[in-house]
């Protein structure tokens, strides 16, 4: 498999945990719509932290960083990205359709 393939499958893969955690955990997340925005740019700021956690990682050994980095640092960070995408889209349609939030 190649690096690019596998950073493609990496995100995918995050993306369907972020959906499976909202679909399976549905109260799970902010309530408000402030704490919701809030969440998005702390899941902006973990996709943007990940160069330089990967460098971090590196530093302490290239075999351990082989499978730190993307299970240990990529995977979750980008889950987290997907899932407060999720958890906004969720509070927006709730308001909008009057649903209690």
């Amino acid at each position: 498999m190649s690096p690019h393939s596998f950073v493609v499958v990496l995100v995918a893969a995050s993306a369907v945990l972020a959906f499976w955690v909202g679909a399976r955990f549905p109260t799970l997340g902010p309530h408000r719509l402030a704490y919701a925005v809030l969440h998005l740019f702390c899941g902006f700021a973990a996709v943007v932290a990940i160069p330089g956690l990967t460098d971090a990682a590196l530093g302490l050994s290239a075999d351990v960083a082989k499978y730190l980095v993307p299970f240990g640092v990529a995977l979750p960070l980008f889950t987290y990205s997907f899932l407060t995408g999720l958890w906004l889209l969720r509070l927006i349609h709730r308001s909008a359709s009057g649903l209690p939030s």
